[in-house]
This record gives structure tokens, sequence and C-alpha cells, in this order.
């Protein structure tokens, strides 16, 4: 009955999307990536809004009934399949069709369901794709990394211009052909040099957009999170907006919840919030810019989903990476637990140093009662089984509002956790 269901509503979407196309001049920028997708989506969204009506997804929509949603401005309702409100929904976006107040859209496209993409861009042509990284993610449905290039760049070539992250090797061997515009730290056309962390533990950097140059002021904790700005000023300079607007918009552009925030903690210590996902690559990441942190650094690493054959030898490599940062590893999750922390210790760290933990309710109060003035803890993990953010929740300041800095934070979500370890 549902399969049936989804069925109808996905038709009846793409009904309404085909009109809303038809009567409007819309530019579609569609994102996709193993990495980074919302983060980039969100840059760009607000970077084009110096000069253009800008809609964008604040929620990580990119499937076949996400997408429709995200071009009416809707959100999928909280009981998926009621009739009722379904009715209402299709309501809204007539009313959205005959008063369409935007002309750019910025979407979200799954890298890891090719065939489910495909249908949809026979609806939807993006007049601009971005691919903002290609890493071993999702490699139960994926399995190398070959088919990741190739899923990606499949979802991209849809479009008139494609923009991609030239520091990647083999995403520059696809680029061979005209209607390709790279961007990256070392390679681009869009790059990003002199990278340097101001007192604020915030990154500035200087930006070429082909002959021009200026040093921006970001809101970055992460060298990996300026792949973000990077793609959205680069999809900025394809539109034509001034370089001077987008520098100005640069500096504006704030990390999305649970992606690299830096937070106020109990007792006067830090948090990098990183807990929305967690892939090998991003992982160390986020364990490099902990690394330029002063006073005591304990990483929470939570296990890694959908690594497939690899997971145990990447739960290993994360492990011992993060003993030459940390001076405190905590870890939440059965892999974690089985081959990360083992492989922390292995590579140096005492056992003292490494605490496990089956859930992050545990994590969280046992760091409350050990974190002293100074401290940064990075928290990043996957979502399903493991929900990090629920560390971040119990050491937050008492100044900032849990429900408005970090993820997966309605009543929803808080019940799906509770189910998930049987609170």
């Amino acid at each position: 009955m549902k399969n049936v269901a989804k069925k109808l509503v996905i038709a009846r979407l793409n009904i309404k999307v085909k009109k809303l196309l038809s009567i409007h001049d819309i530019t579609i920028v569609a994102v996709t990536g193993s990495i980074g997708k919302t983060s980039t989506k969100h840059a760009i969204g607000q970077v084009l809004g110096a000069t253009r009506k800008v809609r964008y997804s604040q929620d990580s929509y990119n499937t076949d009934i996400g997408i429709p949603l995200s071009l009416f401005g809707l959100k999928v309702p909280a009981k998926l399949w009621n009739v009722g409100s379904w009715k209402k929904i299709f309501s809204a976006i007539d009313t959205e069709i005959a008063n369409y107040g935007y002309d750019t859209v910025v979407l979200e496209m799954a890298d890891d369901e090719l065939t489910m993409m495909r249908k949809v861009l026979q609806i939807i042509h993006p007049d601009i794709s971005v691919i903002t990284a290609v890493a071993p993610v999702h490699m139960l449905a994926l399995k190398d990394m070959k088919t990741v290039v190739h899923n990606n760049w499949q979802i991209a070539a849809s479009a008139k211009t494609i923009v991609y992250n030239a520091d990647n090797q083999a995403l520059r061997k696809k680029a061979f052909k005209t209607g390709t515009v790279g961007f990256g730290m070392s390679y681009g056309t869009v790059r990003f040099g002199k990278i340097s962390r101001s007192k604020s533990g915030y990154l500035k950097a200087e930006i070429h957009v082909g002959k021009y140059k200026k040093v921006v002021q970001t809101h970055m904790l992460g060298r990996q999170n300026l792949y973000s700005l990077l793609a959205a000023a680069t999809v900025a300079h394809e539109l034509d907006i001034p370089f001077s607007a987008i520098c100005f918009e640069l500096t504006q552009v704030k990390s999305v919840a649970g992606r690299m925030n830096l937070l106020e903690g109990i007792n006067t210590t830090r948090i990098i919030d990183d807990s929305y996902n967690a892939s090998p690559d991003a992982v160390v990441a986020a364990l490099d810019t902990l690394a330029e942190f002063k006073g005591r650094k304990i990483a929470v690493l939570g296990s890694m989903n959908e690594l497939g054959a690899e997971a145990i030898t990447e739960h290993q490599k994360v492990g011992a990476y993060a003993a030459k940062v940390v001076d405190m590893l905590v870890t939440v999750g059965k892999q974690a637990d089985e081959y990360l922390a083992p492989a922390a210790t292995h590579a140096g760290l005492k056992p003292e140093q490494v605490k496990v933990f089956h859930t992050p309710y545990e994590a969280g109060h046992y760091l409350k009662n050990i974190l002293q003035k100074g401290d940064t803890v990075l928290i990043k993990g996957s979502q399903d089984g493991v929900y990090t953010e629920e560390v971040a929740r119990i050491i937050l300041s008492d100044k900032l509002d849990s429900n408005e800095q970090l993820v997966r934070q309605s009543a929803v979500w808080k019940r799906r956790k509770k189910k998930s370890f049987a609170l």
C-alpha cells in the first residue's frame, strides 16, 4: 500500500513541477557529491541571494519526494502517507505555482541514488551542477570509488555547466570538455590561498576569481569547509554576480548546524560540533582542525555507517590518526568500540586516554563531569544508532538553545533516538 501511495505522490509532484517550470523562468543549481552537499547548497543560496531571489531548503532533501518539495519551499509531512497532509501540501503547491517569487532554486541530489536521480533529472533540468567532493561513503550501495565518481559525474552531466572540485584528481580527469569549471585550494579557476586562522578560531583566506583577488574573513572552522565557499563563489561568478558582492557574501556565510560549528560548552570549553554525519575523510579533516586549537584536545568519534567491506580498515585508520592529535578519545557505537578505539591505543594512546560508550548519552554525561576550562571537544559520528549530537547537547553551555544550535532535535528525532537506544 505504501509503495502505491509513494508512486501516486511522486507522479503528482512531477506534474506540478513540470507546470511550475513551464510557467516560470527559473535558474536551477543542482548540488551533488559524497560529502558537503547541504553546506554547499546553503553557501550557494546565501551568496546568490546578493542579487537574486533564491530558494533553497534548510533540510537535506535530496530524493524524488524531497527535491520537488524543495522547489515549492515545503516540508515532508510528519505522517508521510496521510491523505489529509498531502491534500494540504498540493493545495499549497498550487498557490506557489500561481505566485512564485523566486528566480533561482538550489537543489540537492543524492549521489548514491543514480537511478532515482535520473528520473528526477528528466523533469528538472539544471543550468549549473556542482560536485562538492568524492569520498568513500555510502559504500554499501556504491561498492567502489570508481562507481562513486561515475555516479556523481552522471548526475552533474545533465546541466549546461558543471562546477566541480578540481583538487580531486578523478574529477579533474573527467573534466576534459568545455562547460566545466573547477574550484579548489590547489587547482581550478576559483581558488583560496594564504589560508590562516584568526584569533576568533575561524579561517581567513585570499580568494582568486579570474584576475581578481581579495582576503576574506570567513565563518568556517575547517579547511574542508572552505570548499563550500569556493563552490558558491564559482556558481556566483558563472551567473555574473560582481566580485565585490561575492566577497562580501562569503564573509556572511555560516556553517549549517552539525557541520563544523564552534559552540560554547560548559565550564568555558569549546565544542567543534560536526555531529551531522561521518565518513573517514571527513573525520580526518575534522581532527586536523582540532589539532590547530590550544589546550586539551578531546575527540568524540562515533561509528561510521555504510562503509561496507571497508568498515574495519577505515575505523582502524581513523583510530590511528586520532592518536596523533588527541589527549583523550571518546567513542560511541559498536564499530568505533571494536575497531577505532583499539587502533588508537595501538597507535600510542594510553588505555586511560580512551573511553568507550554504547550510547551518546553515557558519553555526554561522562564528559560533563570531567571537562575543564580551555578544553576543546570535537564531536563527530554517523546518524543511525550513533547520534553524537546528543553528546553536544549534554555539554552545551546553558546560554545556548540546543534546539537552535544542534541537528535532529525535533520531537520526531528525539523519539527515534530513544527507541534506538531503548531508553
